[in-house]
């Protein structure tokens, strides 16, 4: 999971990047915007499973 997370936001941050260079910052803006959004649901589903059963 946090792989998947890290990796998506620091694609998302080399394409903004790319984008404030050719001076396009609502692009920008909305890339990372969608970025924090996946990489919520990404967490959030995570969270949804249940938890393991430990048994002595």
């Amino acid at each position: 999971m946090y792989q998947k997370m890290y990796t998506t936001l620091f694609n998302a941050i080399t394409d903004a990047l790319n984008m404030m260079e050719d001076r396009d910052y609502s692009a920008a803006k909305l890339r990372l915007m969608s970025a924090q959004r996946e990489t919520e649901e990404i967490y959030i589903s995570a969270d949804e499973k249940p938890p393991l059963e430990i048994r002595p």
